[in-house]
């Protein structure tokens, strides 16, 4: 084989999305590393292919990637999987990559199923920039960080979420940016596969089937032009605590990006 290891992606849904190489390369390997042995296996059954499978998941990634490593420099050939979609976007797949590259082990990825970008595609939203950003955190103040960059995102985003979760961040996206428009890919390449795209104030979480992995694109916001008035407050309040002028236009100069004859000017304006 021309690779020591190779990355596969699997289906996202539907089984019969594998490419003609994809299956090669698994009948071919000597070894194959997939997240869940039983989940794959039904791949490898569909396909008739028998070979060795490894566990290869995100609690033991760090680890299993040495262990595969020292495989491999014995002579053994890998492919790795995860249980859908593309290894190493929100799967395991991007540690190993990188001891790849640090013990120069030979790899190459194989195109294929991608949830992210059949979503991205599907959604009728803008895609000629877009950014992702995985699954919406559990935590509340990893939550919030999120937040605060979807709200400043100029371009498209991506977000995977679950169903169980989605309601809460449906409510937290209608009180953040209600006139946004959201689409929800579900069960994508399944049977019951669905696109909704609609402004995220018109969505009642009532019509919405909370079943399967949901992937949300999330338009992107208009960027609001900043102005030196919007700092009038602060200056103000400065300009009574006694600090000079230079001090002042320091401070704001710091926080935005304003020209600094532009906020020495206004200050000047306010002090008279």
């Amino acid at each position: 084989m021309d690779y020591q290891i190779y990355f596969v992606p699997t289906p996202i849904g539907n089984l019969e999305d594998m490419t003609i190489r994809a299956i090669n390369v698994l009948k071919e390997v000597d070894v194959i590393a997939c997240e869940d042995t039983r989940e794959s296996r039904k791949l490898l059954n569909y396909y008739e292919i028998d070979k060795p499978l490894t566990s290869y998941h995100k609690f033991n990634e760090s680890s299993k990637s040495m262990d595969i490593i020292e495989e491999i420099r014995r002579g053994k050939t890998y492919a790795v999987i995860t249980d859908q979609g593309m290894p190493g976007i929100s799967d395991p797949g991007h540690i190993l990559i990188k001891k790849c590259i640090e013990e120069e082990i030979t790899y190459t990825i194989l195109p294929g199923a991608s949830a992210i970008i059949t979503a991205l595609v599907g959604s009728g939203l803008d895609n000629d920039k877009f950014s992702y950003y995985g699954f919406i955190p559990k935590k509340s103040s990893d939550k919030k960080v999120l937040y605060e960059k979807l709200k400043n995102e100029e371009k498209t985003s991506i977000i995977l979420d679950t169903p169980h979760n989605f309601a809460n961040t449906l409510a937290d996206f209608k009180n953040l940016f209600p006139k946004r428009r959201l689409a929800i890919a579900r069960e994508l390449t399944k049977k019951f596969e669905e696109y909704r795209q609609s402004p995220i104030g018109d969505i009642n979480i009532e019509d919405v089937t909370l079943k399967g992995e949901f992937v949300l694109i999330l338009e992107g916001g208009e960027r609001e032009e900043e102005s030196v008035e919007s700092y009038k407050n602060e200056i103000l309040k400065s300009i009574s605590e006694g600090k000079r002028t230079k001090e002042i236009v320091k401070e704001i100069k710091k926080n935005s990006k304003l020209g600094k004859n532009e906020i020495y000017d206004y200050v000047l304006e306010l002090s008279k």
